[in-house]
């Protein structure tokens, strides 16, 4: 039994005006540009292959330290608060010479974000509004967003810029504020700060 032979649809205007459209849109918006300079051709980073000793050692810094501050906070059953400091360790030991990484923006960052924090939990967690926005999550979830906005912007003008810090603000503002808990993250991002100030001679940024 003879094949029917495929019959392919001629392209109509209006099919040569969408594809001119969408192929003008990606040209206009350098979308081909941008997603070859946003990825590689590589799989395995090429430092790897000649500085692989560095990198496994500031990986093993990288585990004992947020190792020391796990252990430092006992109160760090809120997801956020682990996500920030974790977050913190990888910045100061992958980029310690990082903008981010500096102590100025380690401590002040956190420290500011601690502070917001506080005050969003007291007045969220305080009479009569707790009881009013108990059965309403969507005012939570606003009132962290806006304290991680001011955040941002405090971090900016004082030149303390950062992004950890934000997993600290809102596990401060999504919980009834504790002076344990407040002394705890204070205390590990201190820790941190120790560790990068003795160890910073040995770090390089790894990328």
């Amino acid at each position: 039994m003879a094949e029917e032979p495929i019959h392919h649809r001629e392209l109509t205007p209006t099919d040569e005006t969408k594809q001119w459209s969408w192929n003008g849109l990606f040209a206009r918006l350098n979308i081909p540009n941008r997603i070859r300079r946003e990825g590689s051709t590589y799989f395995i980073d090429p430092k790897f292959r000649r500085h692989y000793l560095r990198y496994l050692y500031q990986s093993l810094l990288v585990t004992v330290a947020l190792a020391c501050v796990l252990l430092f906070v006992d109160s760090l059953a809120s997801a956020a608060f682990a996500a920030g400091l974790g977050s913190s360790v990888v910045s100061i030991f992958v980029i310690p010479s990082g903008a981010t990484s500096r102590l100025r923006s380690l401590i002040g960052g956190h420290i500011i974000a601690l502070i917001l924090g506080s005050l969003v939990s007291l007045i969220l967690f305080a009479e009569p509004i707790e009881s009013i926005i108990e059965s309403r999550s969507q005012f939570h979830a606003v009132a962290m967003a806006l304290t991680v906005g001011f955040l941002i912007l405090v971090m900016a003008i004082t030149d303390t810029e950062h992004p950890p810090a934000a997993g600290i603000a809102i596990g401060m503002s999504s919980r009834i504020w504790s002076f344990e808990v407040f002394l705890a993250i204070l205390g590990a991002v201190l820790v941190l700060a120790l560790f990068k100030l003795v160890l910073r001679p040995q770090l390089r940024d790894l990328i």
